[in-house]
């Protein structure tokens, strides 16, 4: 249920290179395109947080007890998925970069290995 951070930095991290190396130097484009293409996929991801974060963090033993059921629960395989569907279901299609210091190094090294 929880465990988005990994996978958002990740993710971050990714379209920032991408758009840095798109941009040929110009770091405040690069930022400009980076918020553009992330901010949707981010803010679905907040909002998925308001929305489970009282779950998470019950005030009565009762609360307490009915969390801590529903986490084992939805330990069965597909059920997390049945009951909380695009709740946790990342919909965000990754852009394309061309990578040319990657190209290039692969490169270098298919040469080295006919050598």
């Amino acid at each position: 249920m929880a465990g988005q951070g990994s996978a958002l930095a990740i993710t971050a991290a990714y379209v920032l290179a991408g758009e840095l190396a798109k941009a040929k130097g110009n770091h405040h484009q690069a930022f400009g395109k980076y918020q553009e293409v992330l901010r949707a996929f981010i803010g679905s991801k907040q909002r998925g947080a308001e929305h489970f974060a009282k779950a998470f963090a019950p005030t009565t033993q009762w609360g307490l007890f009915f969390r801590n059921l529903v986490i084992r629960t939805l330990t069965i395989p597909g059920l997390a998925r049945l009951t909380f569907g695009r709740d946790i279901t990342d919909i965000m299609v990754l852009p394309e970069y061309d990578w040319p210091a990657l190209a290039s190094t692969l490169r270098t090294r298919a040469e080295e290995v006919i050598e």
